[in-house]
């Protein structure tokens, strides 16, 4: 007789339950991934077949994807993940065919298409797209999972569940569903047990908070200059087209640059590899403002996010703030632009040893679904982002990745681009992920805002080339 169990629950974090709340302002809020592979060479192999027998296998471990959204009763706290013990693969992995001829231009249309589509809260909040028609002839996979599950390191260890070393084809089983307890029967769970887990939540981040105060006053009474010179800090950034209301549609656009390259000129040049990018960035976003007729005096904000994980922490959720980084874009030589942004990053660094251990990255539940999703209506309704002064200008993020060839479902995995979210005063993004002997690119924007994102891109690879030369000239 089939066992009959309660799936269990796990509060949000107010971090966690931010991304849910700010889908209110009407733009998804959830990160992805483009991922190029070569299919071995097996007769008979069907990609799409095999990760599915992939994702039968793995499932009962990533529990992560296996969650499901509880809304607490009257919306009286956030919401809770709770388990289920199977999940409909067909209803997660889907398949789409490009366009003729299904080149480059194709696969980023279609990218975009699905990146602006927002995840159905109804089932677990991830969906694969497996898409077909390459004129390579190799097989393509777009991922996306919502941001209230899990952040960029979160995502990594995700993708170590998920990815092998070597060219293993899982198993042919059942693909219908994963179970992770073929016998039993999963029950969902009480009202009365989600409010219980959501109002306990509640009490202990009030009690966080409580306990946070102390620390905090003893803070202020050393520090009181430091705390100063961090508010002096706050940078406010110059309007730019990036800076504007988003709309539904997206433009993505993708590039590789070579990472050997990247740190052999970073350390030619006595900065970190970040900083490095950081410039590459700076360079492409002022050559294509210029040519636009848009850059503004002032130099351009990026904000950065920072990992606040702790070493060997696994935990598939949210655990990360923003910092303000300068672009240095008012700075026409590229090497001396290259080296006002590594100060600022240094400067960060400085910061963050302060302040590190007083970053929230939770807040009381207490009608949270309530008045945070009316806040984010009310800021999208009044296009409060295009009144209010930018802190910013885009986003920029890295996240480094594995140094070796990594396979999934017996695909070598080519080039792993990663995309991420663009928001109301942010309609611009650059994630870039490293792998292999590449730093691969993901840019992601407002259609109306930026409709050639590929231009930017290509901004990329001719800045690389820019500061090659520059160092090639100094060292001459």
């Amino acid at each position: 007789m089939a066992k009959s169990k309660r799936a269990a629950l796990k509060p949000l974090s107010g971090l966690d339950a931010g991304f849910l709340y700010l889908e209110g302002l009407g733009t998804p809020m959830h990160v992805g991934s483009l991922m190029l592979l070569q299919r071995p060479r097996r007769r008979g192999y069907d990609f799409y077949e095999s990760l599915l027998d992939l994702l039968a296998e793995r499932l009962p471990r990533a529990r992560v994807l296996r969650r499901v959204l509880q809304e607490a009763p009257l919306d009286l706290g956030h919401p809770v993940w709770s388990e289920v013990a199977s999940v409909d693969l067909r209803q997660h992995v889907l398949r789409r065919k490009l366009r003729a001829p299904g080149g480059h231009a194709q696969l980023q249309t279609l990218v975009g298409q699905l990146h602006a589509q927002p995840l159905s809260r109804d089932r677990p909040l991830w969906q694969f797209v497996v898409i077909d028609g390459h004129e390579s002839g190799q097989p393509i996979l777009y991922s996306k999972i919502h941001h209230a599950l899990l952040d960029g390191q979160g995502g990594v260890a995700l993708a170590r569940l998920m990815l092998d070393l070597e060219p293993r084809i899982p198993p042919t089983r059942a693909k219908a569903s994963a179970k992770d307890d073929p016998d039993s029967d999963e029950t969902a769970p009480r009202k009365r047990d989600v409010a219980r887990a959501s109002a306990s939540a509640v009490f202990q981040q009030f009690g966080r908070l409580l306990r946070a105060v102390p620390e905090t006053i003893k803070l202020a009474a050393v520090g009181v200059g430091e705390l100063r010179r961090l508010k002096d800090a706050v940078l406010v950034a110059p309007r730019t087209p990036f800076n504007v209301q988003v709309g539904e549609d997206r433009r993505v656009a993708m590039c590789s640059l070579s990472l050997p390259t990247c740190k052999r000129l970073a350390k030619s040049l006595g900065v970190t590899l970040n900083d490095l990018i950081l410039a590459l960035c700076s360079e492409a976003l002022r050559h294509y403002l210029l040519r636009h007729k848009a850059l503004p005096e002032a130099s351009l904000v990026a904000a950065m996010p920072i990992s606040l994980r702790a070493e060997g922490d696994g935990e598939a959720n949210n655990q990360a703030s923003m910092v303000q980084c300068t672009l240095a874009s008012d700075i026409a030589d590229p090497l001396q632009r290259l080296q006002a942004i590594a100060d600022s990053t240094r400067q960060i660094k400085t910061r963050l040893a302060t302040m590190r251990h007083l970053i929230p990255t939770d807040f009381p539940g207490l009608a949270a679904p309530i008045w945070a999703t009316g806040l984010s209506r009310l800021w999208a309704a009044g296009r409060v982002s295009e009144r209010l002064p930018p802190l910013a200008n885009l986003a920029i993020s890295n996240v480094p990745g594995p140094p070796v060839s990594l396979f999934l479902a017996g695909s070598e995995l080519q080039h792993y681009y990663p995309l991420s979210i663009v928001t109301h005063g942010l309609a611009l993004n650059i994630t870039v992920h490293s792998y292999r002997q590449h730093l691969d690119f993901g840019l992601i924007s407002c259609a109306a805002a930026i409709p050639r994102i590929d231009t930017l891109a290509r901004g990329l690879e001719r800045a690389l080339a820019t500061f090659e030369k520059a160092a090639a000239a100094m060292e001459a």
